[in-house]
């Protein structure tokens, strides 16, 4: 799958930002290509039907990760699954996930033969400080849809919601709504969904729980066990760096 490289993410794609990411002056800089990247957000559906989509999911083991990718149609048949493993060099920091992840994975997408209509990321979208999660920022550099969708709440607040599956409930964050609370399973703990780009929140709700078996979407949770373990993977590409800037 090829895809367009992102020409307004100048000092990302040089790399001048990530050497000395551990300084406050990096950090501003990050959140500010976080606030510019905001203009491109797409809210609408850029696909009027999703016949594929993707789940992608990143494992790590000290300062190696393996990216999973799991293709499968509306009906829930594999289509296609790609592994690669490299090294990161960017650390973990609640609110910069996509500089960590986004280089192993657009290798990852980049490997794959059928181009999905959607992508599922273990990483939320809007549902983010500046709006700006790992489903969003990859949003912007595929130009393609993406969903957000995380065990775990970063931010923001919401009512509670029914026991029984499909019941939901809207997430606020100073005032506005960046993603939704979701049962996918009845008796579940509900995970959070939220827009990545191309997509509105009511088509994101029904992709997510239209693919979901368990509490994770099969094709998340499909990708989640290739990353870790490799053992769905056809393609296993040991990379010493992923610069794909």
């Amino acid at each position: 799958m090829q895809y367009k490289k992102c020409k307004m993410l100048p000092e990302y794609q040089n790399g001048k930002i990530a050497k000395s990411i551990s300084t406050p002056l990096a950090l501003k800089a990050l959140d500010s290509l976080q606030e510019n990247l905001k203009k491109y957000i797409v809210y609408t559906n850029r696909c009027k039907r999703i016949s594929t989509l993707a789940g992608c999911d990143v494992h790590y083991e000290g300062d190696c990760a393996q990216a999973g990718i799991c293709v499968f149609d509306y009906n829930l048949q594999l289509l296609e699954r790609v592994s690669i493993r490299g090294k990161v060099a960017f650390p973990y920091i609640p609110g910069y996930l996509a500089f960590r992840e986004a280089p192993i994975l657009i290798e990852a997408i980049s490997r794959l033969k059928i181009k999905p209509d959607c992508f599922l990321f273990d990483g939320n979208g809007v549902l983010h400080p500046r709006m700006m999660g790992l489903a969003t920022f990859l949003g912007i550099v595929l130009e393609m849809p993406t969903i957000g969708c995380t065990k775990n709440l970063l931010l923001g607040n919401y009512p509670s919601l029914g026991e029984e599956r499909g019941h939901f409930s809207l997430i606020r964050y100073r005032k506005r709504i960046v993603g939704a609370a979701l049962r996918t399973k009845s008796n579940t703990r509900e995970i959070y969904v939220s827009v990545g780009w191309g997509i509105t929140l009511k088509t994101a709700l029904s992709v997510v729980l239209d693919t979901s078996c368990y509490r994770i979407p099969e094709p998340l949770r499909l990708a989640h066990m290739q990353s870790k373990t490799g053992r769905f993977g056809e393609t296993n590409i040991i990379a010493s760096q992923c610069d794909i800037w």
